[in-house]
């Protein structure tokens, strides 16, 4: 069995985009051998919502990897981007994957 990835936008860095970075998402969880299970959408202005989801989601479903189109998606919080990369690690033990380095 493939081991899930779930995907982390934040709508406001995507530009009108999301199909296209979710597509891009989506294909390379297909090239690293990944289940590509769902885009956690962070709103425009977000408070961090969807990303305690994405965390609680990792969490349940025992999965260990999130794909994000760059690191970008996941600064710009309250929260700067390096305690939430160790929020990841350390509650999902979870590999981050980028589309765009």
């Amino acid at each position: 069995m493939e081991a899930l990835i779930y995907g982390y936008l934040r709508d406001d860095l995507a530009d009108g985009q999301c199909k296209e970075l979710e597509a891009a998402m989506s294909s390379l969880a297909r090239d690293e051998g990944l289940c590509f299970a769902a885009t956690f959408h962070e709103s425009t202005g977000g408070d961090g919502a969807a990303f305690a989801e994405l965390t609680a989601e990792l969490k349940r479903a025992d999965a260990h990897h999130v794909v994000v189109p760059s690191l970008e998606h996941l600064a710009g919080q309250t929260i700067p981007r390096d305690v939430l990369l160790a929020k990841l690690v350390d509650e999902a033990a979870a590999q981050v994957w980028t589309v765009n380095s």
